[in-house]
């Protein structure tokens, strides 16, 4: 089954493509606000108000990344024909039609990595985009006389808010955030939350730019939750935030390395609802296409050689730290907090973020948040909802006493590491010592 998505750069663009009747076709704008077909976002007010614009380059990221998240909102991986593996056609206005035929090929690998499918993109120029406001197109402004020294994005758990911390002790002056939410869930009430720890322990230092973007809910319905491509639209919106800088400076991307590295805990447990955002070889083919399609904003995973209880310890302020762990959230399971009436300060305690965050916590002595499920004292069957992630967990603890090969083989069962062969060794021991950081939790 072949998903059909066609985006249009507004209301006025009529262009038809050749239509495979056996697919489904989905039509859009990237435009904003314009209507059931276009989404529904804030991007144009927060750039307003960020005072500069980001290039048509990282306007068309920007657009694609949407398109992208769209596709994947809308496309049930139940209808595959493997119940995963979707495939998607994608017909995408773009302002520079020779760059983007360019780097083709590697973004529809990089998006096959990333999401599990499998995606062909055809491009087309068009003379102009649609301008994201309606202030751009009257005050023409091209430089922001506050001028941040670094951008990071912030997602509202707790490794971006200890690498806000970090980043805000080792840099001097402003620091711009990125964060993006939709309707539903916790996810904004979790990010202002965060944002005011942050404002008040750095005041005058965080410059906040609070995405709102909500695919058109007339062709999306939420039909699909694995989303993985969410995190394809994050980065977008961070390299536009530091595009829009005139000296486009990095960005920090926050994450554990054991999650980063993404390795399966069961043999037929890829992590199907999990992100693949920051495993290294995600990390460095996006750099490589940032390259080749001429975005010069350098890429920072500051976390990706530490546990997520090594990063806790090694907190450049502790005091603030600990006075906003309360206020992040890293539970995978915001749907079951909800049937069990728990407010959204809670976490289920079940899911493998959950576990990894409790074994960092209880590893740096840190007082933590409320768990509705107390996994070091109650045993919930390997079979049920709470009980799936920790039987896998312990699985592949035992599974690593038993290794008959070196542990690089298993990691690599993710995807190949990119780098030298220090940084492959360093891969590979921050996975060994995170999966004792649980099995040390466990005990």
């Amino acid at each position: 089954m072949i998903w059909q998505i066609i985006a249009h750069n507004d209301s006025t663009d009529g262009f038809e493509p050749q239509i495979n009747p056996q697919g489904f076709r989905i039509d859009m704008n990237v435009s904003q606000n314009e209507g059931d077909l276009s989404i529904n976002t804030n991007i144009g007010w927060v750039f307003d108000s960020f005072g500069v614009y980001p290039s048509d380059l990282a306007l068309d990221l920007l657009n694609l990344a949407i398109t992208v998240f769209t596709s994947d909102k809308c496309a049930s991986r139940r209808q595959a024909y493997d119940r995963w593996t979707r495939g998607f056609q994608i017909y995408q206005p773009v302002s520079d039609l020779a760059v983007w035929n360019r780097v083709r090929q590697k973004l529809e690998t990089m998006l096959g990595f990333l999401t599990g499918d499998h995606w062909e993109i055809e491009f087309r120029g068009v003379k102009s985009h649609h301008p994201i406001s309606n202030k751009q197109s009257q005050m023409n402004l091209t430089h922001l006389e506050r001028r941040p020294s670094a951008v990071a994005l912030l997602s509202g758990g707790l490794d971006s808010f200890t690498g806000a911390i970090d980043l805000l002790e080792s840099v001097p002056g402003e620091v711009a955030f990125v964060s993006h939410y939709n309707r539903g869930g916790p996810t904004k009430t979790v990010q202002d939350r965060v944002y005011e720890v942050l404002d008040r322990n750095y005041p005058g230092r965080v410059c906040p730019l609070h995405f709102f973007i909500q695919p058109p809910e007339k062709i999306t319905g939420g039909v699909e939750r694995s989303l993985r491509s969410r995190s394809f639209l994050f980065l977008a919106l961070g390299i536009a935030a530091s595009n829009a800088i005139i000296e486009n400076p990095p960005l920090f991307i926050y994450e554990n390395g054991l999650l980063s590295l993404n390795v399966p805990l069961m043999p037929n447990r890829s992590g199907s609802l999990s992100t693949r955002t920051t495993h290294p070889h995600f990390m460095n083919l996006y750099q490589s296409f940032l390259d080749e399609v001429g975005l010069s904003t350098h890429l920072e995973i500051p976390f990706r050689f530490k546990t997520k209880g090594e990063i806790l310890l090694s907190s450049m302020n502790m005091k603030v730290l600990k006075e906003g762990i309360p206020a992040t959230h890293s539970c995978s399971q915001p749907t079951y907090l909800q049937f069990k009436g728990l407010g959204q300060k809670n976490h289920c305690g079940h899911c493998l973020p959950c576990i990894v965050r409790r074994a960092a916590t209880t590893r740096a002595g840190l007082n933590d948040v409320n768990y509705a499920i107390d996994i070091q004292n109650e045993n919930p069957p390997s079979n049920s909802a709470e009980g799936k992630d920790l039987f896998a967990i312990k699985t592949a603890l035992r599974r690593l006493e038993t290794l008959d090969s070196p542990l690089i083989f298993y990691v690599l069962k993710s995807a190949s590491l990119p780098g030298p062969k220090a940084d492959i060794d360093q891969y590979v021991d921050v996975y060994r010592r995170g999966m004792e950081e649980l099995r040390n939790f466990l005990k």
